[in-house]
């Protein structure tokens, strides 16, 4: 992990490389990827809560009583529960140095800079549970259908078809053919 200010490319880039990296300590190598490895860490304590005690967050995390807490809300679905734990694991990893990394993001915009960051563990999250080595095998081997996929891979609907949109599988906008490859101005042509 590059301890200086990074660009929201390079947070990106480093949040796939360190799933990649989790992947292979945990010796986790087919789908569904065994996100319950994480909780087997050490100085980490995994908790799952009702919907009621956080009514408003899928999980937390929280450096407390000398180890990790993160905490995943029980209600939601098995797919959402896989991804909390993973998105807050991201948090765990980067706590030292988020204040360094992250600096750069958000523009001075605070509020901004926090939506970037969690969408930073949003890609961690979809890197760990679907990484993209075992989703490029999958579509090529002829499993393109993403209700299938979300199954094997153990997530949402919603996560799967945002993986395979980020990973170029899926292109999430309806446009005219034609559109790809006109010509770009910002201002009109000038009169002849």
């Amino acid at each position: 992990m590059p301890v200086r200010p990074l660009t929201y490319g390079e947070a990106y880039s480093v949040a796939e490389l360190q799933a990649t990296t989790l992947l292979h300590l945990l010796e986790i190598d087919k789908a569904p990827a065994d996100v319950g490895r994480i909780a087997t860490l050490p100085e980490l304590e995994v908790r799952v809560e009702p919907r009621w005690r956080m009514p408003t967050m899928a999980g937390f995390s929280e450096w407390r009583d000398e180890r990790w807490l993160v905490v995943v809300n029980k209600s939601n679905n098995s797919g959402r529960r896989r991804f909390t734990l993973a998105h807050e694991f991201k948090h765990v990893l980067d706590h030292t140095v988020a204040k360094v990394i992250y600096a750069r993001l958000g523009t001075g915009d605070e509020g901004r800079r926090n939506k970037q960051v969690e969408r930073i563990c949003d890609h961690f999250a979809a890197c760990f549970l679907m990484p993209r080595p075992w989703v490029k095998r999958a579509w090529a081997g002829g499993m393109q259908d993403i209700e299938a996929l979300a199954e094997m891979f153990k997530v949402s609907v919603s996560a799967m078809r945002t993986r395979l949109c980020y990973l170029g599988f899926l292109d999430d906008e309806e446009r005219p053919v034609a559109s790809y490859f006109r010509a770009e101005t910002t201002e009109p042509c000038p009169a002849a």
